[in-house]
């Protein structure tokens, strides 16, 4: 059991599982997807709070392990050690892995497309970018950061991913891209907070 603090002042106690097995609760996944995982109402105020606690994910072809977005930084320096497979940090990760995942995408294309994206918006540190969808055959990024209360959208067609996937091996010489593209947390956001 967790307790949750709520801003009302009330407290409240939540049952969390250490590990989800997908394959056996889908219920899960189309909360994660729908944005609705994690959501607790406060029985004082009714107030939704989402909380992010460690939590392993398997099943499904999925084996990883979210850890909660306040850990980014303690993770990112090394200070914050973890034995998973994989690793996520924070909600949206997950949510971005998931929906990679039942695209049968490669999350490591994904990946070096975004660091491109961000190379196109001058690399601001505060950028954040999440693949969202493919629809009508072009891949949906969106772009956090730009703008102040906006999300950018950028809409790429699918024979870019394509190139991208079937010269993947090649890229992945590269040094940096390959520590860039390494489990077990294989993300842009290794480097975000060093781009200047």
């Amino acid at each position: 059991m967790e307790k949750l603090n709520c801003y009302c002042g009330k407290s409240f106690e939540i049952e969390i599982k250490e590990t989800i097995d997908l394959e056996k609760d889908s219920i899960i996944t189309d909360q994660i997807l729908n944005n609705k995982f994690m959501e607790y109402n406060c029985p004082s105020c009714n107030k939704i709070l989402r909380p992010e606690f460690r939590i392993n994910f398997i099943g499904n072809g999925i084996d990883l392990t979210m850890i909660p977005e306040i850990e980014r930084d303690s993770y990112l320096a090394g200070t914050n050690k973890q034995k998973a497979k994989q690793i996520v940090i924070g909600f949206q990760e997950l949510r971005e892995k998931i929906i990679i995942h039942n695209l049968n995408f490669n999350e490591r294309t994904i990946e070096l497309i975004k660091l491109y994206l961000l190379k196109k918006t001058n690399s601001k540190p505060d950028i954040k970018i999440f693949f969202e969808n493919l629809k009508n055959d072009y891949l949906i990024f969106y772009i956090y950061g730009l703008k102040e209360n906006e999300t950018g959208i950028s809409k790429l067609p699918k024979h870019i991913y394509t190139t991208i996937d079937e010269n993947l091996e090649e890229r992945l010489k590269d040094r940096e891209i390959k520590e860039l593209l390494d489990l077990p947390y294989i993300s842009i956001n290794k480097i975000i907070p060093e781009v200047q």
